[in-house]
């Protein structure tokens, strides 16, 4: 599982980024600023950090040139500058990514995978659940010959599902996992995307693989295991 840093100030945008890419099975750690992402450098071994530019204290592109002269780490910028000047300065200071604000949650997991394999440091991750292969890495389903083929909303929400082994995920954090903008989707889509996944993978099985919390949300019946 990758460490990833989101080094954010404004509170309620660092925790849905976090939350999304905790949806999406990375390990993730928060900081408001550049002296609390150095107290994380010091404890965790990070593989990625996602940097906004607009940090109180030392300014993101200072701490973007500070973590590149010190390591290799993956870094993504994620900030609201969308001039040319702003994306070549981070770039040229060794950014591996540059992504304007509001950002897609799901595509920002995916550059992270991104700068991962671009960088060899790319670990397979892949649990079983049922008789199906989950391939959280390359986001396949299969089993023999046969794939399950999902929708990105519908594989997020699998994601999240393994992620929590067999505990209970609330439908609004599983609505933060698909949508860019939660509170103003709607929480069928989640009943909807459910059911979709049901369908895919369990009219071989007989028994369902996800059961329903009552007025709260979803688990999987038996957390995943290795293969």
């Amino acid at each position: 599982m990758y460490d990833v840093a989101v080094v954010e100030d404004e509170d309620l945008a660092r925790k849905a980024i976090a939350l999304s890419l905790r949806g999406a099975g990375y390990r993730v750690h928060e900081a408001s600023d550049a002296l609390a992402c150095r107290a994380l450098l010091r404890q965790t071994r990070l593989d990625v950090v996602v940097l906004d530019l607009g940090l109180p204290g030392v300014d993101g592109l200072s701490f973007a040139r500070e973590l590149r002269d010190q390591s290799d780490i993956g870094l993504i910028i994620v900030t609201r500058r969308s001039d040319p000047e702003g994306r070549i300065a981070a770039l040229d200071l060794g950014a591996d990514d540059y992504l304007v604000k509001p950002v897609h949650y799901g595509e920002l997991a995916a550059r992270i995978r991104s700068v991962m394999r671009r960088a060899g440091r790319d670990r397979r991750r892949r649990k079983v659940l049922g008789q199906w292969i989950v391939d959280l890495d390359a986001r396949t389903v299969s089993r023999g010959g046969e794939s399950a083929r999902l929708t990105r909303g519908e594989f997020d929400i699998l994601a999240r599902l393994m992620q929590a082994d067999a505990k209970i995920v609330s439908r609004q954090e599983l609505l933060s996992v698909i949508s860019r903008s939660p509170l103003d989707a709607d929480l069928r889509s989640v009943d909807v995307l459910v059911s979709r996944l049901r369908r895919k993978l369990d009219h071989l099985d007989g028994d369902s693989l996800i059961a329903t919390a009552p007025g709260f949300g979803y688990r999987l019946v038996a957390a995943p295991a290795e293969p």
